[in-house]
């Protein structure tokens, strides 16, 4: 057996030998070979502090020169790699950040050499997430037909909760919805439209139009409606005077369906804020719910009533 051995490996030994060289010369060969270079545009993303964000424009992305063996899984099914800034530590304000091989997150064990990255550098923005809530105005275009007045316009929703940088939101006292046209018309009139917000920078939850009523109506007037009582809510006390009168606008055509019945008057015992007699300004109402939108209370005279106790008590 030793000498069956001895001969198969002393046999021819120089070419084996030689052999055995070549293939080691040619596997260090390839296996020092750079590989191929390659530039490639990446994300980048960038992690910012909870309730921050970015201000201005940014890079979404950055061209990062890498690379890697002539059959590297890198060119085919690996994911490409992402170039990632941390400032989840960071303050407001305007920061400079250098752009690194090290910033550049490539799959492990996918032989990829990340060489440069382009640009060296970014600047970015970072401010404090503001959130309030603000009304939302509908302009109106033209005016209703003739002898026809707008009543009221209601949204609804009425109000929005805005969303975005803090000096962004700060200075918003309102938000707009595309106009609306009433030109001639002569009865309530209800339409569906979007907001007209013109920053990107502002976000709302809203996904859907906002819904717009314009009441319209009879062009209105001003009536006075006399001999309404005046309650209270303690029977131990007495009002003076004891009725009052308002003066209203409503259409022309209901001025004689007009009543004292219609409206309410009430004075509150428990918020006074002197021992009586003291003056105080009545509550008053519309109770007349056929007449709700149409009537408005525009003065109430007098505008002050004497509460005090009910000496017969």
């Amino acid at each position: 057996m030793k000498r069956f051995i001895k001969e198969y490996v002393l046999e021819n030994w120089s070419l084996k030998a030689t052999a055995v060289l070549l293939s080691l010369i040619i596997w260090l060969f390839v296996r020092g070979e750079p590989g191929p270079e390659r530039v490639v545009s990446v994300p980048l993303e960038v992690q910012v502090p909870r309730q921050m964000e970015i201000t201005h424009e940014r890079p979404t992305s950055v061209e990062v020169t890498m690379r890697g063996a002539a059959f590297s899984s890198m060119w085919f099914s690996q994911p490409l790699p992402t170039c990632v800034v941390d400032l989840q530590g960071a303050n407001e304000g305007e920061h400079v950040i250098t752009l690194t091989p090290e910033n550049v997150k490539t799959s492990k064990g996918s032989g990829i050499e990340v060489l440069q990255v382009n640009p060296a550098r970014v600047t970015l923005v970072l401010e404090q997430t503001a959130s309030k809530e603000v009304p939302i105005v509908v302009p109106v275009r033209g005016e209703p037909a003739s002898g026809f007045d707008v009543y009221g316009r209601f949204s609804k929703p009425p109000t929005i909760v805005i969303t975005g940088p803090r000096s962004r939101i700060e200075p918003v006292r309102e938000i707009p919805a595309e106009a609306v046209s009433i030109s001639g018309q002569k009865q309530p009139v209800r339409f569906f439209v979007a907001l007209n917000i013109k920053d990107n920078a502002i976000r709302t939850p809203l996904n859907n139009p906002v819904q717009v009523d314009i009441q319209i109506g009879p062009r209105r007037k001003l009536f006075t409606v006399a001999q309404i009582p005046v309650a209270t809510d303690d029977p131990t006390y007495v009002i003076s005077p004891k009725q009052i009168a308002v003066q209203v606008l409503a259409p022309a055509d209901s001025a004689a369906e007009l009543a004292p019945a219609d409206f309410s008057a009430f004075v509150s015992t428990k918020n006074l804020n002197a021992a009586p007699p003291v003056k105080t300004k009545p509550q008053v109402g519309i109770v007349n719910n056929k007449l709700s939108g149409d009537v408005i209370i525009k003065d109430v005279y007098p505008s002050e009533v004497v509460i005090r106790k009910d000496k017969k008590r």
